[in-house]
């Protein structure tokens, strides 16, 4: 018999990971689910145990499954951030800029903020004002930063889609997580100042103007 080439190796590694997810779909499995052995799946798809092996493991890098040594391979829950982490890491290797990812934030802060206030969480907006005016006597840069994380954070997740919060939270993280800030404890008295302009407008129930704060708020950002 002929040696396996290394394109019919890809290729049978990409129909065996085609047909465990349509066995995935198919079964109805959930988060927490095991699937099935790799000499069953090896039966299945009349392939080699290695090929199932391959797939097992490209369906675990793109955060699909996790296996666990002797107790097999089990259906994650769903988690958008591990292909976006990959994706920005490789953004920023092929020389993505800075500016792309505050016009996304826009974009993503501003329709949380139309959802927000459809929404109309009247106590919580309340609850987040407070927030912000204590912020207001924070008196390290540490703390002022960790505010700042949070108020953006806070904004994403109340919109309570988790698909959206997990897409934007990524990006939110990845900003913040960079080197690029590097703002003074006046300029971060002045963006929770900011900030508290922002909740006071959705609390008014005004998303242009809380639209038009935010955008500038993150324009002005030092980068």
């Amino acid at each position: 018999m002929e040696p396996v080439q290394v394109t019919e190796r890809n290729s049978l590694k990409k129909t065996a990971i085609q047909e465990i997810k349509k066995y995935i779909i198919d079964q109805q499995l959930k988060a927490g689910d095991k699937l099935p052995t790799e000499r069953k799946f090896t039966e299945m798809f009349g392939v080699s145990r290695s090929v199932v092996r391959e797939a097992l493991s490209y369906l675990e890098n793109t955060g699909v499954v996790t296996t666990t040594q002797g107790k097999g391979a089990f259906i994650n829950e769903s988690n958008i951030e591990i292909l976006l982490n990959s994706f920005f890491f490789l953004w920023q290797v092929n020389d993505g800029q800075i500016e792309d990812v505050l016009s996304l934030r826009i974009i993503f802060e501003s329709s949380a903020i139309d959802e927000i206030i459809r929404q109309n969480p009247v106590n919580e907006l309340a609850e987040w004002k407070q927030m912000v005016v204590e912020t207001k006597s924070s008196q390290t840069l540490e703390a002022f930063r960790e505010a700042d994380v949070s108020f953006h954070k806070h904004l994403l997740k109340a919109t309570k889609n988790e698909l959206f919060i997990q897409m934007t939270n990524m990006i939110t993280s990845y900003f913040f997580e960079t080197e690029y800030i590097e703002m003074t404890i006046k300029e971060y008295r002045k963006a929770t100042e900011e900030h508290l302009q922002i909740v006071e407008a959705m609390v008014n129930g005004n998303a242009e103007q809380a639209k038009s704060l935010l955008t500038r708020h993150i324009q002005n950002t030092k980068v």
